[in-house]
């Protein structure tokens, strides 16, 4: 039986945080910029906003496979990051774990709020999840999930 968890992040996994949302990030978002993607510009943009100490990193049987970052408030949770590596996706782990923790925030009583790039796959995905359109700009929705 395969193991998924989470464990929190270091300074340290910033370079396996950029390679997975890098590796994630940019066939999805590069067709929407006005400009080129530059892998050193982009990850000097995503040093800007990668914060260990409200990032997991997402294991399966130990094994990095991808990483997350909320910030968890006593009413509400904001999701800004989910990410799993591409030899991982499309195996349910992200759905599984979101679906935990959409279930233990629900109990809590928290709403979850997460932006969410505008992508055919990715909007029916948090809908399955109990995710409803709040507000949208050319790139992201913002989905809530109310308890």
């Amino acid at each position: 039986m395969e193991t998924l968890a989470t464990h929190a992040a270091k300074d340290h996994d910033f370079d396996f945080a950029w390679s997975v949302y890098s590796e994630v990030v940019r066939p999805l978002i590069e067709p929407k910029l006005n400009r080129t993607w530059t892998d050193s510009e982009e990850m000097e943009n995503f040093r800007e906003v990668w914060n260990s100490a409200e990032s997991q990193i997402i294991t399966l049987d130990g094994v990095p496979i991808g990483w997350g970052a909320a910030k968890v408030t006593d009413d509400e949770v904001e999701i800004y990051h989910l990410y799993i590596s591409d030899q991982y996706r499309g195996k349910d782990y992200a759905t599984t774990l979101l679906s935990e923790l959409l279930q233990q925030w629900k109990a809590e009583g928290k709403t979850v709020r997460a932006p969410v790039l505008k992508d055919e796959r990715l909007i029916p995905w948090t809908e399955r999840l109990g995710g409803v359109k709040h507000e949208e700009n050319d790139l992201i929705q913002i989905m809530v999930v109310r308890p």
